[in-house]
Order: C-alpha cells, then structure tokens, then sequence
C-alpha cells in the first residue's frame, strides 16, 4: 500500500511583490498586512502524447477546466503566507464514450521567507504542503486522492533594464517530495517581465520538470515536461490587475502534451 505521508516542506510557486504580480513564481515578500488575491480560470486541451522517447503519437481526446483561487498574506516583513485551492472538471473521450471528473483537485499551504538581497538578486525559500483530492490515476506517476506531497524550493528575483523598459525575472528551482512508490520531481521555471507602459506587462513563461527514480527501468519511465507560454497583464485600477495568458507543450516524455488559454483577476488591499 502507497504511504500517505509525504515531506512536510516544500516550494509554492507565488506571486511576486510588484505591480503586476507575476502568477507563476515569487522571490519578493508582500508588504506587511497586504492580501493579494489571485483568482484565474484555465482551460487545457490535448489529442497527442509524449511517448517514452520524446515522440509524439495520437491519444484519447483530453480536456480539463481548472479553477483555482490563491491567496498571499504578508504576515512579517520577510514571511508571507500562501495557499491555493484548485477545482478542475476533466474528460476524457475514449471510442464513443467520454470519461469525467470533477471537484476539488488539491489544497496547497506554506509560506515564503525572504532570504534577502546579494548583488541585486533577491532570495527567497519557500516550503509547501500540497494535499491532493483528485481521483486516483493510474499512471503510477500522479499522487492520488489523499496524498500529501511536500516541495522545498528557492526563488531568485532580479530587476533590470531592457530598451529603457523596467523589467524582471524570477527563476524558481524546486523538488518535490511525493509518497514512496511515486517518483519525485525536479522543476525549474522562468518567468520574464517587461513593463510597457504604467498599466501593461507582458511575461514570458517557461515551466519544466522532470521526475526523479531509483527504479532501475527510471529512463524509460522518467516523465518529462517543457512548456512556453506568454501573458498579457493590464491593470484596470490601483487595487485589480486584468491577465490572459497562453501555454503550449514544447517538448516531453511519457507525458500529455497540451495548450492552455487562461483569464485571471489579481486583487491587491
């Protein structure tokens, strides 16, 4: 039987503490007191795989609608509180018939403690406990309903200069800890951001991971994952923040690959 139990620390992709907020990753803390609320739609679709190597071959249509509030807290000057909490409607299409599930997908919990600054790059280390709803898969790479994984992971925030524009990158680097008999996962993300003007940012995206085994067959079974995607980012006023985004599969291994368009609403008091 699966332990439920996984680490009690981990990593939680934030949002960083600048208008706009990048919604994928986070080195800055919230200013003490400030609650920033992001809430975002996302629609995902997919009619081929990645085979085990890196090829790509017809499957089952796929679908998933995810939505999923998150929520930053700045408690201290250097800690801020995060958590999320995803819904998702899934279907799978399979010879005629088409397979559903819906409801809460995971909750995430942790915090974000600023390292500090060192050499215009600012720290940040982020422990995270995610506690998963969704039905049991089997794949035998996905955390099934009731388990608990935990990520560790550190954030590197830089601001800088591009054609006179303000911008900044925000680099995350993070491993997440699953049950024993699922293998663990390396990520890595990079979010790039340019401000246009006063009220309009756009971001470039990318999100990896691959998962890390000590099975002897690890190579063949490792599942890997290289997405791109773009947002747009308009604020409408001093407190909301308007944001449509895009994310495509670019490369993989024994894993979906999808595209994604999302809406989200970021609110800032």
């Amino acid at each position: 039987m699966r332990s439920r139990i996984g680490a009690k620390f981990g990593a939680f992709l934030g949002a960083v503490a600048l208008w706009p907020c990048a919604a994928e990753a986070g080195a800055w803390p919230q200013p003490v007191g400030n609650l920033q609320l992001i809430v975002p739609f996302t629609v995902s679709w997919a009619t081929e795989d990645y085979d085990a190597e890196g090829g790509k071959q017809r499957r089952n249509r796929f679908s998933k609608k995810e939505f999923q509030p998150y929520m930053e807290y700045g408690l201290w000057k250097d800690l801020t509180l995060v958590g999320t909490i995803s819904l998702a409607h899934e279907n799978t299409s399979w010879l005629g018939s088409t397979i559903s599930q819906r409801g809460l997908s995971r909750i995430e919990a942790g915090a974000r403690y600023a390292l500090g600054e060192w050499q215009e790059t600012y720290f940040s280390v982020q422990p995270l406990i995610i506690w998963h709803g969704a039905m049991s898969s089997d794949d035998g790479y996905s955390s099934e309903r009731g388990d608990i994984d935990g990520e560790f992971g550190l954030t590197i925030g830089q601001h800088f200069k591009w054609l006179g524009l303000d911008g900044f990158s925000d680099n995350l680097i993070a491993i997440r800890i699953k049950p024993a008999s699922t293998p663990n996962e390396f990520k890595a993300n990079l979010t790039l951001g340019v401000t246009f003007t006063h009220d309009l940012q756009v971001m470039i995206k990318s999100e990896s991971f691959t998962t890390i085994s000590q099975d002897q067959n690890a190579a063949t079974r490792r599942v890997m994952s290289n997405k791109l995607g773009l947002s747009l980012v308009k604020k409408l006023d001093k407190t909301v923040s308007m944001e449509l985004s895009y994310m495509k599969s670019l490369s993989g291994k024994n894993t979906v690959s999808d595209s994604s368009l999302g809406f989200a609403l970021w609110y800032s008091f």
